[in-house]
């Protein structure tokens, strides 16, 4: 593999597990605790993620429902702010509600970690993708 290509992947890694702690921190550190069967799924891999064990496990579905998990939470509390909060910035200057707060910021870090998982999913298929085309026209 090229050292840029070498470079950028790790790059987007470290980017991806720091991303994925700082979600994993607030998370935990936080009030919202997962409900329901992925409860014990969503938690270690919360626990995973916090202790830089690694992400791998942590597929494009895990991570969809650790959105609805705060979607759903934070449309209890106001309707409809869970549905904006993961589908665009949410504007907190005039919010009272503590918890409104921590569950938009956790969206917020959600889709950081969300983005880059992503990206970094997208350059490494790339990479495959790549490494067979270049194998089949050698």
């Amino acid at each position: 593999m090229h050292i840029e290509i070498e470079r950028e992947v790790h790059e987007m890694t470290l980017e991806t597990l720091r991303l994925g702690r700082f979600l994993a921190e607030e998370w935990l550190g936080g009030s919202l605790v997962p409900r329901g069967t992925s409860k014990s799924v969503i938690l270690e891999a919360l626990h995973a993620l916090q202790d830089r064990t690694g992400f791998k496990a942590v597929d494009a579905d895990l991570i969809e429902l650790m959105g609805e998990q705060i979607r759903a939470t934070l449309n209890e509390i106001r309707k409809g702010k869970g549905d904006a909060a993961l589908s665009q910035d949410v504007d907190l200057v005039w919010e009272q509600d503590q918890k409104v707060v921590e569950y938009v910021n956790l969206a917020y870090r959600w889709k950081q970690f969300k983005a880059a998982k992503v990206a970094l999913d997208d350059k490494l298929a790339a990479i495959r993708e790549a490494d067979i085309l270049l194998t089949s026209v050698v």
